[in-house]
């Protein structure tokens, strides 16, 4: 146990001589700056570049090789999941509008793809009963009205199109992939697979390896 502190001791000491030897002594910086004044020099503090804010989905490439070689999506499956990438929202992988981020109905989706209602319709089921597009209706209001009220959300499933950051996907959506994972009892078995991890805050995405240890530690089959 000695040793075990005695190391412990070394490695924060070492920790915080680093850190000192990265900060900067500020008033060293303004003598300096007095001085450089003095003599008709001023010291400018470096500009920060702005962070790019250019908004962008992420193909994820194995998962859409293995679907082309599986045959299981047509071309005209294709093309329609990549024109809704300008209508996903960041982290969530939910079909909105771009300008208000409101949920698109089917209507909405079909003017802003400019196509027919009933070809977006016809197109959208398929791609629900694929495991490529989810559907999530509020239960508790069917069981009051039934009908739906308000909006179904639509979303596009991660997996292949994934807007935002990989590793920070909305953990609510992925669990309820996960639960009805379509595409796996289809037989297809994608190589990198959406997940939450226990007491996880954020879905991601991870190889498919990872993802069966995940799933074999909560018993699933």
């Amino acid at each position: 146990m000695d040793k075990v502190m005695k190391l412990k001791q070394t490695l924060q000491r070492a920790e915080l001589e680093a850190k000192r030897r990265l900060e900067i002594d500020l008033n060293a910086v303004n003598m300096e700056d007095a001085k450089a004044n003095e003599q008709g020099f001023m010291i400018i503090r470096k500009k920060q570049k702005a962070a790019n804010q250019t908004r962008f989905s992420q193909t994820i490439d194995l998962n859409i090789s293995y679907l082309c070689q599986a045959q299981y999506l047509t071309s005209a499956e294709f093309s329609f999941i990549f024109t809704l990438a300008p209508m996903l929202k960041i982290g969530v992988n939910a079909i909105v509008d771009p300008q208000t981020g409101q949920y698109c109905s089917v209507s909405e989706i079909g003017t802003f793809l400019k196509r027919s209602r009933q070809k977006t319709s016809e197109m959208i089921s398929d791609l629900i009963k694929k495991g490529i597009m989810y559907e999530f209706a509020n239960v508790h209001e069917l069981k009051i009205h039934g009908r739906h009220v308000t909006r179904r959300p639509f979303f596009l499933n991660p997996e292949i199109l994934c807007c935002g950051d990989k590793n920070k996907l909305e953990s609510g959506i992925t669990q309820l992939m996960v639960h009805y994972n379509i595409l796996e009892k289809a037989g297809i078995k994608l190589p990198i697979k959406a997940i939450v991890e226990p007491h996880g805050k954020y879905g991601k995405l991870v190889k498919r390896k990872v993802f069966l240890e995940i799933q074999k530690k909560r018993g699933n089959k």
